[in-house]
């Protein structure tokens, strides 16, 4: 016969479904670590030859030619060494076309770099909030228990908070009515029932 033998499990411990907690977080400002983290950033961009920031004026410009291969440059910078008379117009600064396709074949790992890094981040802070929350979710449960006893008001005014922020949390805007058509509305005919 075989028995099953309960472990416990400390709070910081990691579990399948959430992580660990990390002791040394108290001993270190969280706030000096996110700001080095985007001063990094910062910094890094920095290091990006003619960095354009997104921006209303030059959005619908980018936006008009991002769905375009990059194929295309290499393609017609092939086209114009071959036959030189293509580019009469000067339309196409060759050498600049050549640095940016230049720039597009290297940035590319470092953009799949940063969305990867994005995610991950954006998920670390998911999980730390579901670490948080996950006890106050029970500790609110058993609390409403214990907010039943008359001696307890104090306890259930708290609870009154926690259940007014749970539902802040979760709003979510409503689906707006789908007005009628306006405007004349012919009205349906009777049918007629076919002659036997």
């Amino acid at each position: 016969m075989s028995t099953t033998r309960a472990t416990a499990v400390s709070p910081g411990a990691a579990t399948a479904d959430q992580p660990a907690a990390d002791p040394e977080a108290s001993q270190i400002a969280i706030e000096d670590i996110a700001k080095q983290i985007t001063d990094g950033l910062a910094a890094l961009a920095r290091l990006i030859p003619t960095f354009v920031p997104k921006h209303n004026e030059n959005e619908a410009f980018v936006r008009r030619f991002r769905a375009f291969s990059v194929e295309s440059i290499r393609s017609m910078i092939a086209a114009i060494e071959a036959y030189p008379e293509l580019n009469s117009a000067n339309k196409l600064d060759v050498p600049q076309a050549r640095a940016d396709l230049q720039f597009l074949d290297a940035f590319r790992t470092v953009i799949n770099a940063v969305e990867e890094f994005r995610t991950n981040v954006r998920f670390t802070y998911s999980a730390r909030k579901a670490r948080a929350v996950n006890p106050v979710l029970q500790t609110y449960a058993i609390g409403k228990g214990i907010g039943r006893d008359a001696a307890s008001a104090g306890v259930a005014a708290h609870l009154e908070n926690i259940k007014r922020d749970l539902r802040r949390a979760s709003t979510k805007k409503a689906t707006p009515v789908k007005k009628p058509p306006q405007g004349p509305q012919t009205p349906l005919q009777p049918q007629t029932p076919p002659q036997q």
